[in-house]
């Protein structure tokens, strides 16, 4: 195989810890290391970075910018490799991550979409847990849409010089937004169940609560750059009951009955969450319009 020149790119905030199983995986990669380098953009400059055992192919930048994709932008910026693999801190990739990856993009793809396989911290898995096992990092679904989950991307630098960078503003939806982008310049993108990533499950409640949070301030921030045409459409959409969601639950296989109760339970709780956020936030901003 054609062995090219990868940078991975992970952004991580005060995750040092999680890091540390990130930073060992790569580390054990079939790829050769000296085709390969990783860039860790620390995104909270303030904060003290731990001793860590850093082969001579691993660095640490820093990006005072809040934002995972400001800090996913900085180490684009630094990357040297034709070939740029995207993964978080608190991902595990597998083995041959780089190696599957980089045989798809030299066959021809443009994107490779990995897989996310979850792991969980027991055998006896919470309702948060079992939520996620149902529903989280829909790989599949996101390329079909043309985006990217950037736990798990891979795709060549040249084509950041196309699209452009990720829009840093965005708080969350910033890889699917950029995925809309580069489908919409042709673009395409490959999903590969065998390019596998690790990744933790969410194990409370509040974990699931902060993510939704941040998942409905991206789709705020992500309608306000959207045009006009658009804008009440997807309004609206993002405001309709998970019907959808509930009828992929039925067809499970890996799902215990009760678990597909407890995960459609969860599910409607996110919901009637999501919709609650979306009105105080725009009662916040009728108040601050008001003020001025």
């Amino acid at each position: 195989m054609k062995h090219l020149f990868v940078s991975v790119i992970i952004p991580t905030y005060h995750d040092w810890e999680h890091l540390k199983l990130c930073i060992n995986a790569l580390r054990g990669q079939t790829y050769p290391a000296k085709y390969f380098e990783v860039i860790i953009i620390n995104n909270a400059p303030e904060d003290t970075i731990p001793q860590l055992d850093l082969p001579d192919n691993f660095r640490i930048i820093s990006e005072s910018k809040p934002g995972s994709y400001a800090a996913r932008n900085k180490g684009i910026y630094s990357a040297k490799g034709e070939i740029l693999a995207f993964t978080d801190s608190d991902c595990i990739p597998c083995p041959d991550w780089i190696e599957q990856a980089v045989k798809l993009l030299v066959g021809g793809a443009q994107r490779v979409a990995g897989r996310m396989e979850l792991f969980y911290k027991s055998d006896k898995l919470t309702p948060a847990e079992i939520y996620e096992k149902a529903f989280a990092f829909d790989q599949l679904k996101s390329t079909k849409l043309g985006g990217a989950l950037t736990a798990n991307m891979i795709t060549w630098k040249d084509n950041f010089a196309k699209v452009g960078l990720f829009n840093d503003s965005l708080m969350s939806g910033g890889d699917n937004a950029w995925g809309w982008r580069a489908q919409e310049k042709g673009i395409n993108v490959v999903y590969a169940p065998f390019v596998v990533v690790r990744h933790p499950a969410r194990n409370t409640m509040r974990e699931l609560l902060i993510k939704e949070k941040r998942i409905v301030g991206g789709f705020i921030d992500i309608e306000r750059i959207l045009p006009r045409s658009e804008l009440w459409k997807r309004f609206l959409h993002n405001l309709l009951p998970p019907i959808k969601p509930f009828f992929r639950l039925i067809p499970k296989k890996d799902l215990s009955l009760l678990e597909k109760i407890v995960a459609g339970s969860v599910l409607m709780y996110l919901y009637l969450y999501r919709i609650y956020q979306r009105i105080r936030i725009a009662i916040n901003q009728i108040g601050y319009i008001k003020q001025k």
